[in-house]
């Protein structure tokens, strides 16, 4: 792992108009590479501190790590398979195919310990600028400190999630004098780093800067919640499944860390903390979030004079959310338009954090190399699952659906392709769009083919001039998921169940409001009945459901897999699900049968430059992962 970090200097860490009062998306990821400072010299003053925080953020949205949030979020997921313009023999057929190698490059960390090491970089410093420039304060430092550690914290557990078991880095490396030796942690140890980083800064997040772009482009006190809530969920999933660390892994043969084969294999933690109180963590954190935004809600309609007559107002858990607006039986971007606000304008208020991206000083070209090729007019190297995108569900009212959507879901047109009837590939359009509308009357609101003709579908792709998707990270329609998902493993209890419901109702609702619209002479059949899941594995299992329908494309459905698998501490329900869109099933369930083999490979150049790292032993074939000394 030498390779990632030791030639890193400053170049990129020197931003042009990133000050505190950023005013525009441009402004704020501006970024001007130079050689030509002195590290020692560099930081002097506050500007120096606000240009590298800008850097940190212009690392976890480059290409690479773009790219990653995909290779590791969705590739091996029953979202998507293989593009028919990727060769069967590629790596992309293969990890879709369950076929992991430590050779391929779509397991390269380097690009996300690259950013861990710009936030440690300013972390180190940053105190400096106290001592140099005396405008800026421990005051004014303590929310930057508070800001850089979250980063640092997401991209760990972007790692740890992947991967299993990695470094947890928190010192900065400089130049090639220092030899990086980083030994892997197991996963609880990392979790448990995260968590408590996050809880010691928690307090000292920015609430909001005064500013759209820089209020949903930058940490906030909201976004360290969420990322607390999404930790604590996944670490409780981990302790509920009675999950240990890895007990099978591969030594290189100049492997000289610290712990022996025999250790390695022999290892057991105790857990300190329930999996009870984590999911409960994650409750509370879900609900600081929740009554954060309602009154950010409220001071709005009370600041503008939009709460007419004065009285107390009365936010609902549907007002959080972005809406769709079905008046007259159209829904177009005249109106509510939850994609266009999402996905297409970016920085919506349902917003929590999304990573900035300009479209001009540097665009989101993941979203055309891996969904779609808009220069070239055909599929990326990824496409929608055909097994369960070509048909559609008669009603959401099944715990185990074999296709995900439903025929009044408007995100089946928004997250994927249709063209013609009868089509073969699902190219995915998330992101992809710049807007999408669709307009139909009562009678033909069902989706019956893939015609966008009988559908009036219209839908604007962005441009390769103007690749402007902000990634997003977290949104309120997330936080509603992540509260359901672990109540369902807190309650069993009808009234419990219930109101998780209510919180998956809602995401659902959004997307499907002519199945509540009275006109709808079928809407008992269409919308969502509490009684169908009104016990907890059926509610935990429509949790799943929906977060697949919302998220499609977003990096996060083989997360929700693992995690599924992860509290059972067995991979068999989650195959039953994952094996879906496999024709050769059995062949797929054997090769993940373990659950080590839900996490990815380390690449192997990362282990021929660090001796430390070992490799996850379900995953070693013919000693490719070997570092000899001949290298």
């Amino acid at each position: 792992m030498k390779n990632i970090i030791k030639n890193i200097t400053l170049c990129g860490l020197v931003v042009v108009g990133a000050g505190m009062g950023l005013s525009s998306c441009e402004d704020f990821l501006t970024i001007t590479p130079t050689s030509s400072i002195v590290e020692e010299e560099f930081w002097q003053d506050k500007s120096d501190l606000n240009n590298a925080v800008m850097a940190c953020y212009k690392r976890m949205v480059s290409d690479e790590i773009l790219n990653n949030y995909i290779n590791w979020g969705e590739m091996r997921s029953d979202n998507v398979e293989r593009s028919s313009s990727v060769a069967a023999t590629s790596a992309v057929a293969n990890i879709t195919n369950a076929n992991l190698l430590p050779t391929y490059w779509q397991f390269s960390w380097t690009s996300m310990y690259n950013a861990i090491n710009y936030c440690n970089k300013v972390l180190a410093h940053g105190p400096e600028v106290i001592e140099s420039d005396e405008s800026f304060s421990a005051n004014d430092w303590r929310p930057i400190r508070a800001e850089i550690i979250t980063l640092r914290a997401l991209a760990h557990f972007y790692l740890v999630r992947t991967f299993g078991e990695v470094p947890y880095i928190t010192e900065d490396y400089n130049n090639d004098s220092q030899e990086l030796r980083a030994v892997q942690s197991t996963q609880l140890a990392v979790l448990d780093s995260i968590v408590n980083d996050l809880e010691s800064i928690k307090n000292d997040a920015m609430v909001e800067y005064g500013n759209t772009v820089e209020n949903k482009g930058r940490i906030t006190k909201k976004a360290v919640y969420a990322l607390l809530a999404d930790v604590y969920l996944w670490r409780a999933s981990y302790k509920a499944g009675g999950n240990q660390p890895f007990t099978k892994v591969t030594l290189a043969s100049s492997y000289d860390g610290p712990q022996t084969e025999a250790e390695l294999s022999s290892r057991h933690e105790d857990y300190g903390t329930s999996a009870e109180s984590d999911y409960q963590k994650c409750i509370d954190y879900c609900d600081l979030i929740i009554d954060m935004a309602k009154q950010e809600k409220i001071d709005y309609l009370n600041k503008y004079g939009l709460n007419i007559g004065g009285t107390e107002i009365e936010i609902d858990l549907e007002d959080l959310l972005e809406t769709n607006d079905q008046s007259g039986n159209n829904y177009s971007t005249s109106g509510g338009d939850a994609y266009g606000s999402l996905f297409g304008r970016g920085n919506s208020d349902e917003s929590i954090f999304e990573l900035q991206v300009d479209g001009i000083t540097y665009g989101n070209n993941m979203i055309t190399s891996q969904f779609w090729s808009i220069k070239d007019s055909k599929s990326g190297s990824l496409t929608g699952s055909t097994a369960l995108f070509e048909g559609i569900e008669n009603t959401p009212n099944t715990p185990t659906p074999a296709s995900v959507f439903t025929k009044t879901d408007y995100r089946r047109w928004e997250s994927l392709k249709f063209d013609q009837v009868g089509q073969t590939a699902f190219d995915i359009g998330k992101y992809i769009n710049r807007s999408v509308t669709q307009r139909v009357g009562t009678t033909s609101i069902y989706m019956t083919d893939n015609s966008s003709t009988s559908l009036q579908v219209v839908s604007a792709m962005r441009t390769t001039s103007n690749l402007d998707a902000n990634w997003i990270v977290y949104r309120m329609s997330e936080i509603y998921l992540f509260k359901a998902e672990a109540m369902t493993q807190l309650y069993d209890d009808e009234e419990h169940l219930e109101d998780a419901y209510q919180y998956v109702r809602e995401v659902f609702k959004r997307s499907n409001p002519y199945a509540y619209q009275a006109n709808n002479s079928t809407a008992s059949t269409d919308s969502l009945k509490f009684d169908n899941f009104n016990t907890a594995e059926n509610m935990e299992r429509l949790v799943m459901s929906e977060r697949q329908r919302e998220f499609i494309g977003e990096g996060k459905r083989w997360y929700d897999l693992v995690r599924f698998a992860l509290r059972r501490g067995s991979t068999s329900d989650m195959l039953s699900i994952l094996s879906r869109k496999y024709t050769n099933s059995k062949s797929v369930q054997a090769k993940l049968a373990d659950m080590q083999a839900l996490f990815s490979p380390v690449y192997n150049n990362e282990i021929k430059n660090n001796s430390w790292l070992y490799q996850n032993g379900v995953w070693s074939v013919n000693e490719t992962s070997s570092r000899t000394d001949e290298m």
